[in-house]
C-alpha cells in the first residue's frame, strides 16, 4: 500500500456523496387515475383523490438533489400537463414584514419561502423545532394531503429522509387545530412540504395549508396537481421498494388511502428532481401513528426549550444539549426524537431500563460498547448512497462508488467486533441486537468485497488519506490499465515531493507538499525564524496564499 508524508489540507470527504443531477427525459404511459373507499381510520367517506388521467414514469428515484436545481419543463404525458401546479394570484408573492417572499420556479408552483439546498452535504444533527428557521441539516420531505367533504380532517403523511432509505407513512384523524399535523411536521424538521394544488387554490388556501405555511414560513413549499396523490400508485411503489424484512407494513397500510396517496405525490416528485432510482426492495417502510407516544405540542416544546434555546438557536443549553452524548449520529437523532415523542408504552420502557441496568453493572460491557460504535460512520446515511442507481455513469458517480464501497468495508470490518463485546450479554434488548449480528450476509458481503478490494483497504480522515485509499483500493491484476495508472500516479507523486525538497534546500526554506482537494498538490510553508530576501518569496513561487503563519503557494516550471 502506498504511503505518503504529504499533508492534507480540507474536509474529510463526506460519507453521503451525491450523485450529480442532470436533466432527465420523461416519458410514461397514461393510465386512469384511481377512487379510493372510504378511510377505515375515520370512518368517514372518502372523495376521489385526483381526476382524469395521469402518466407515470416507473421506478421512483432517489431523494437526491443539487442545491437549490430544478429541471426546467418538466412535461407529462400527451397533454404536457405538468406535475407541479401553478397559480394566478399574484398577490402570494409579495413579501411582506420580513416573511419569506414566494416564487416560482419553472414548471413548478408558487414555493413559500427560500428553497434551502436540498441535498446536505454535511451532516448535521437537527436540533431544531421552531417554526422561525429551517437547520441546516434538514433533509426530510414531506407530503400532506387532508381528506375532502365528510372526510375533512383525516389527514395523510408520507416522509422521506435525504439521509435514510426510510419512507415514513402515517394517517390519522385530526381536530380542527390540525395540532397533531403540526407537531409532527415540526419533529421532522422538514426541508420541504409537499401538498396538492387544490389546498392553495387561487391563493385562498384551505385552513391546514394556511396553518402551516403560518407556523413553517422558512420551510419551501410546493403545489402539486391533485391527480398525482394517487393511493394506488402509492400502493404499487411501497410493493415495489419495500425490502422484504418489512412487508408486513402492506397490511396496515393497504387501507390507509390518505398515507398512500401521499407516499406516490412525493416519489412522484423525487422522480423529476432525481437523476438516480431505489433498488428494487431497498427501502424500509415504516406505518407510524400517534398511539405509542405522547404528543408534546410545538408552542411546548419551545417553551420548554426541549431541543432549541430560545435566546440562541446554536446555542447547546436545551434539555437535548445536556443528554446528548451519543457516540454516533444516528443515536442523536433517535434521542431528538424520544425526545420531542416520549414512549408510554410500558413495556418498551421496562425493556430500555433493564438495558440501563446492565451498561451501568457491566462496566466492561459499557466501554466496549462505548469504544466500538464509536468508530461506526453515519450508517443510516450510508445506506442511503448505497441503494442509489445513478442513470448516467460519470467520474464523479465512479468515485463515490469507490468511496462507498471503502465505507462499508470499514463499516462491515467492525461488526464482528461489536458482536463480541454484545456476545454474553443478559438483557433481551442487547441480545436482539446481538442476534440481528449473527447475520452470516454481513460475512458474504464482506468477502465479496475483498475478491476486488485490498484487504488493507479502509476508511480514513483527511482528503489525501482517501484519496489513496481509493487509487490503491482495488487489487493488483484486476485491470492491467488502472494499474500501469497506478505506477505513473505513485512516479509523480515521488517527483513533487523531490521537486519540493529540491526548492527548500535552494533557497533554505522549510516547505513541504501539502494537498487540498480544493487546490490539489500546493506547497507550504511556515515563516518561524525564516528570513525572507527583500521581504518577498522568490519570483517563480506563484499562486501565493497567506494564512497566519504559513505561505501556500505553487511552483512556476
Amino acid at each position: 500500500m502506498f504511503c505518503s508524508s504529504t499533508e492534507e489540507v480540507g474536509d474529510t470527504p463526506e460519507c453521503g456523496q451525491t450523485w450529480g443531477v442532470s436533466p432527465m427525459d420523461i416519458s410514461g404511459l397514461n393510465e386512469t387515475t384511481s377512487y379510493a373507499p372510504a378511510s377505515t381510520s375515520s370512518g368517514s367517506s372518502h372523495q376521489s383523490l385526483d381526476e382524469g388521467s395521469t402518466s407515470f414514469n416507473h421506478g421512483p428515484s432517489l431523494p437526491r438533489v443539487a442545491s437549490g436545481q430544478f429541471h426546467h419543463s418538466l412535461r407529462l404525458g400527451r397533454n404536457n400537463s405538468t406535475l407541479f401546479a401553478s397559480t394566478s394570484d399574484s398577490s402570494s408573492h409579495r413579501s411582506r414584514g420580513g416573511t419569506p417572499k414566494q416564487r416560482r420556479t419553472p414548471g413548478s408552483a408558487v414555493a413559500t419561502g427560500t428553497h434551502p439546498a436540498r441535498t446536505p452535504v454535511t451532516d448535521h444533527t437537527a436540533t431544531s423545532c421552531s417554526s422561525a428557521t429551517t437547520t441546516s441539516g434538514a433533509s426530510v420531505i414531506v407530503a400532506v394531503v387532508e381528506g375532502r367533504g365528510l372526510a375533512r380532517g383525516e389527514i395523510g403523511m408520507a416522509s422521506l429522509n435525504l439521509k435514510y432509505p426510510e419512507l415514513i407513512l402515517s394517517q390519522f384523524a385530526d381536530t380542527g387545530t390540525y395540532a397533531k399535523v403540526i407537531t409532527k411536521i415540526h419533529i421532522l424538521v422538514p426541508l420541504e412540504i409537499l401538498m396538492p394544488d387544490t389546498a392553495s387554490e387561487k391563493g385562498k388556501g384551505t385552513k391546514l395549508f394556511n396553518l402551516i405555511k403560518e407556523n413553517f414560513p422558512g420551510v419551501a413549499f410546493t403545489a402539486i396537481q391533485r391527480k398525482y396523490f394517487n393511493e394506488r400508485k402509492g400502493l404499487e411503489y411501497i410493493q415495489q421498494l419495500c425490502a422484504p424484512e418489512f412487508a408486513t407494513v402492506l397490511m396496515e397500510v393497504q387501507a390507509k388511502y390518505y398515507c398512500l396517496a401521499a407516499a406516490a405525490a412525493l416519489l412522484k416528485y423525487l422522480e423529476f428532481i432525481q437523476n438516480s432510482v431505489y433498488a428494487a426492495k431497498s427501502l424500509k417502510v415504516s406505518f407510524k401513528g400517534s398511539e405509542q407516544t405522547a404528543m408534546i405540542d410545538s408552542a411546548s416544546a419551545t417553551n420548554l426549550e426541549l431541543v432549541v434555546n430560545n435566546r440562541d438557536h446554536r446555542s447547546e443549553h436545551t434539555l437535548l444539549g445536556v443528554l446528548n452524548h451519543t457516540k454516533t449520529p444516528g443515536g442523536a437523532r433517535r434521542l431528538r426524537s424520544n425526545i420531542l415523542e416520549p414512549l408510554v408504552d410500558v413495556d418498551t420502557i421496562n425493556i430500555r431500563l433493564d438495558t440501563i441496568r446492565e451498561l451501568l453493572q457491566d462496566e466492561e460491557l459499557f466501554f466496549g460498547l462505548k469504544n466500538a460504535i464509536g468508530h461506526f460512520l453515519d450508517i443510516d446515511q450510508l445506506l442511503s448512497v448505497l441503494v442509489q442507481i445513478p442513470k448516467q455513469e460519470t467520474v464523479q458517480v465512479a468515485e463515490a462508488k469507490i468511496t462507498h464501497v471503502i465505507q462499508l468495508k470499514h463499516t462491515l470490518d467492525l461488526v464482528p467486533r461489536l458482536r463480541m463485546v454484545l456476545k454474553n450479554c443478559k438483557t433481551t434488548l442487547l441480545k436482539a441486537y446481538y442476534t440481528s449480528l449473527e447475520d452470516n450476509r454481513f460475512d458474504m458481503i464482506l468477502e465479496q468485497i475483498k475478491t476486488v478490494i485490498n484487504d488493507d483497504t479502509t476508511y480514513l480522515k483527511g482528503s489525501l488519506n482517501m484519496r489513496t485509499q481509493k487509487c490503491y483500493a482495488v487489487r493488483p491484476n484486476i485491470n492491467e490499465f488502472l494499474d500501469i495508472a497506478r505506477r505513473a500516479y505513485t512516479e509523480i507523486v515521488d517527483d513533487i515531493a523531490g521537486l519540493v525538497n529540491q526548492m527548500g534546500e535552494r533557497y533554505g526554506f522549510p516547505m513541504r507538499t501539502s494537498f487540498s482537494t480544493a487546490r490539489g498538490f500546493f506547497i507550504q510553508m511556515k515563516l518561524e525564524g525564516v528570513v525572507l530576501p527583500e521581504g518577498k518569496l522568490p519570483s517563480e513561487f506563484i499562486k501565493v496564499t497567506k494564512h497566519k503563519n504559513n505561505y501556500g503557494f505553487t511552483l512556476l516550471t
